[in-house]
């Protein structure tokens, strides 16, 4: 009988349907003059923000939980099939959907930005392959080390990388003017302190969670105060940036990810709702974007467009998932759909294989 880790499931579930969300709420501010429910759905696309974030940590939890230090024979190649490929499918059909391109030049053009210059959402997959080399790279020497240092060092360099583009003016530097371009979303140095949580987390899982549950005070209180230190930063005009790429975002996130871990000490099950929306949680990532924001007005009010333009993106998203998934390549081109049964993982749960 398998063994499952339950935050996983909640994590991806959540994190993909924030994804969304965020999107959703983007879109509708485009199509609404909102006064009063402005500063509302901006404060929840900004707490949200900790989906793209929690989406590479998860890449790296699984492999440091299950390998360790190592990865499994042919693990590159599995990774190069099931990611990279859809990373160019999709890529190809962002180019041209939302490139406009008029010519094949311009298509070409619109592909190279798309793919090389962090040009939309799929940016992620290119940090989670150079999550993986930095594993197969370091993962042996990082054993070695304090993880809660190394750790809260890492949040300092992510944070003060993101600062920099707040803070300072573009570099002249063609060395480092990529730093304020979208390519900078591209290189793991904002996106470190995620690889360090997800591989010490993942390494000594069973130990966190022995001990996770004495500073159950501690992450609460603490995830209250980024929470409020992130809404203060952004009313108060010191950064207006709703994206993942703040200062406090790595803090921010950290807290989030901590939260999820501790409820998930205290109870394994999982509905399944969020084990069915987990299975399609890659998918929905990847689809979406080519329905939100070709969805014009549902309704009159702000607050039932997001609901109607939400529910009907997922609801599209994991039909289209499904459909090109009865075809042997479909993964090759939307993604994969995992295959987690919920009896199957309700079985375990009864037999108190949920860790």
């Amino acid at each position: 009988m398998k063994v499952y880790t339950s935050v996983i499931f909640w994590m991806r579930a959540i994190a993909c349907l924030s994804i969304v969300m965020i999107h959703t709420i983007t879109t509708t501010f485009y199509k609404f003059d909102m006064p009063n429910e402005g500063d509302l759905l901006r404060s929840t696309q900004l707490l949200i923000l900790y989906a793209t974030p929690m989406f590479v940590f998860i890449s790296e939890f699984l492999l440091a939980k299950q390998y360790k230090t190592k990865v499994k024979p042919g693990f590159i190649k599995q990774k190069l099939l099931t990611l990279g490929i859809p990373y160019i499918f999709i890529n190809l059909g962002l180019a041209y959907v939302f490139g406009d391109p008029s010519n094949f030049q311009e298509y070409i053009e619109s592909v190279k930005f798309m793919m090389f210059h962090g040009g939309t959402l799929t940016y992620f997959i290119v940090i989670i392959f150079q999550f993986y080399a930095l594993h197969m790279l370091f993962a042996k020497y990082l054993v070695k080390l304090n993880p809660i240092k190394i750790t809260c060092y890492s949040i300092v360099i992510t944070s003060l990388f993101w600062g920099i583009r707040i803070f300072f003016e573009p570099s002249n530097s063609v060395f480092f003017n990529w730093m304020w371009g979208r390519e900078g979303w591209m290189i793991f140095i904002g996106w470190l302190s995620y690889f360090l949580l997800g591989f010490y987390m993942g390494y000594h899982y069973e130990t966190f969670m022995k001990n996770i549950q004495r500073y159950t005070i501690q992450i609460v209180l603490g995830t209250l105060g980024v929470t409020l230190f992130t809404l203060f930063n952004y009313f108060s005009g010191w950064i207006t940036l709703v994206d993942s790429k703040r200062i406090d975002t790595p803090i921010y996130v950290t807290m989030i990810i901590l939260l999820f871990f501790l409820l998930s000490s205290y109870t394994k099950y999982v509905p399944k709702f969020f084990i069915f929306i987990s299975n399609y949680s890659f998918c929905i990532y990847l689809i979406h974007y080519f329905i939100v924001h070709r969805l014009g007005k549902l309704h009159e009010e702000p607050e039932l467009n997001i609901l109607f333009t939400f529910t009907i993106t997922v609801v599209f998203s994991i039909c289209i998932a499904y459909l090109l998934n009865l075809s042997k390549y479909g993964k090759y081109i939307v993604g994969g759909i995992a295959r987690v049964e919920y009896s199957s993982f309700y079985k375990s749960y009864k037999n108190n294989l949920v860790d």
